[in-house]
């Protein structure tokens, strides 16, 4: 197994957790055997990644009765670590803001497949509508809590090798810059509120109907090419996000 290469049972754990995410409360999963062969692989291997979600409480095992989906309550909003993040010129990205702060940030990767590019996605990486791109969906945490549900769109090919890394503990800036030399010279942000769709609320663990807080970014190269297209939604209902402007000053002033 190569370095980059995460074990398998960790590849079938983001498996199962997606599954979960589709499921109600209570919902029975197959039996081990039925989940080994659907995921082609042996019993300790199913065993470990079933393990690795119950002991994140999202299943529950019943002796006689098989394994059951467990719904958590969400955590109240008002305990979280406060939601936001700071855009300057360093470009740090999430992950290194929150960690660089302190904060132990994981996530948990739900989607990284390709699929076809809708409009938005489209013009932001300079391709025509309906072309295959890689989409990267994570739901990200913070200390513990759901922080935010963010979704990633590249070029097909781009990054070779991105597929088989296991972005559950690692900043996906920090490997784009270490792994294929790709520095972000420039991002475009854009700022709005919307009310989650049901999916998504289900996913960030959302009960009510308020608008929370997006963010899309485009990041580009110092030859202004577009490399990578994202959209964040916030938990919180009072998110923020802060900006640090820089310029140089008008002679004569």
């Amino acid at each position: 197994m190569s370095e980059s290469t995460p074990p398998k049972y960790r590849v079938v754990e983001r498996q199962l957790r997606a599954r979960i995410d589709r499921l109600d409360d209570g919902a029975l999963l197959p039996t081990e055997t039925q989940m080994c062969r659907e995921y082609g692989v042996s019993r300790i291997t199913m065993r470990r990644a079933i393990d690795e979600v119950a002991r994140d409480g999202l299943v529950t095992r019943h002796r006689g009765h098989g394994t059951k989906v467990n719904r958590p309550e969400p955590e109240p909003v008002d305990h979280r670590v406060e939601q936001g993040e700071h855009f300057d010129s360093t470009f740090t990205g999430f992950f290194g803001q929150l960690t660089g702060f302190g904060h132990h940030v994981h996530s948990d990767v739900l989607e990284l497949r390709p699929v076809r590019a809708n409009i938005a996605v489209a013009r932001a990486l300079g391709v025509e509508p309906h072309t295959e791109v890689l989409h990267m969906s994570r739901r990200r945490y913070v200390d513990g809590s759901v922080h935010q549900l963010s979704r990633t769109w590249f070029l097909i090919g781009q990054f070779p090798g991105i597929e088989d890394e296991d972005f559950s503990e690692q900043s996906l800036y920090g490997y784009l810059e270490k792994r294929h030399g790709v520095t972000i010279a420039k991002q475009n942000l854009s700022v709005a509120q919307v009310v989650p769709s049901r999916d998504d609320a289900r996913l960030l663990g959302i009960t009510d109907q308020r608008p929370r807080l997006s963010l899309s970014i485009t990041a580009l190269t110092s030859d202004g090419d577009s490399f990578l297209y994202g959209e964040s939604i916030f938990v919180s209902h009072d998110a923020h996000i802060y900006f640090t402007a820089t310029g140089q000053t008008p002679q004569g002033s």
